[in-house]
C-alpha cells in the first residue's frame, strides 16, 4: 500500500479508475505542469487546425512559387477550356488571378495580372479565335511572367474548343 507522501514524489501514478494504466500525478508540481501543458498544446493545435494561415502564411511570393502557381493554374484552365480571354465580360484577368492565388495557396492581394494587349472580342454566336497577353507579377519578387492566351470557340458553343496558354519569362511587350 502506498501512502500519500509517496504519491507526491512521483510524476506518474496508477489510475484509480480500475485500470492499470499510468496517468499524470496532479499532486506533483511536474505532473501538474504536464497536465496544464498538454491541455494548452491540444487547444493550440485545435486553434491552428481552424486557422492554418497563422504559420508561415505570407502574401509575399518568391520567383519559384510564382512560376509553379502560374504553371499549375494555366494547365488547369487550358484543360477545362471553359473560359477564354474574351469570356466573362472581360474579367479573364480576375479569373487568372484567382486561379493563380489558389494554386499558390496565397491571397490574391499580393498578385497582379494585367492585360498587356488589346482586349479580345468575344464571339459567342460567330465563334472564332480570341487572343490576349497578360503580365503576372507579385509582391516579394521581381519575377514577371507573360501569359499568351489563345482560345478557339465554335459557333454558338457554350465552352471553348481549346484554350492554349503559354508562359514566358519577363513582362509582356506592350502593344
Amino acid at each position: 500500500m502506498t501512502n500519500s507522501s509517496d504519491d507526491a514524489d512521483r510524476v506518474f501514478v496508477r489510475s484509480k479508475w480500475g485500470t492499470s494504466r499510468y496517468v499524470y500525478n496532479p499532486h506533483n508540481p511536474i505532473g501538474r505542469a504536464l497536465i496544464v501543458g498538454s491541455l494548452l498544446f491540444a487547444a493550440g493545435g485545435m486553434y491552428l487546425l481552424y486557422h492554418p494561415g497563422l504559420l508561415g502564411s505570407s502574401d509575399d511570393w518568391d520567383g519559384t512559387d510564382l512560376r509553379n502557381a502560374v504553371t499549375t493554374a494555366t494547365t488547369e484552365l487550358s484543360r477545362e477550356a471553359q473560359f477564354g480571354p474574351g469570356s466573362a465580360a472581360g474579367l479573364y484577368d480576375g479569373i487568372l488571378r484567382g486561379r493563380i492565388a489558389e494554386a499558390g495557396r496565397r491571397s490574391e492581394d499580393g498578385l497582379t495580372v494585367a492585360l498587356a494587349s488589346d482586349r479580345p472580342e468575344s464571339a459567342p454566336y460567330d465563334g472564332g479565335a480570341e487572343q490576349a497577353d497578360y503580365t503576372v507579377t507579385a509582391e516579394g519578387t521581381d519575377t514577371a511572367l507573360c501569359l499568351n492566351v489563345y482560345a478557339m470557340k465554335a459557333k454558338r458553343a457554350m465552352g471553348y474548343d481549346f484554350v492554349s496558354i503559354s508562359v514566358d519569362d519577363g513582362a509582356c511587350p506592350a502593344s
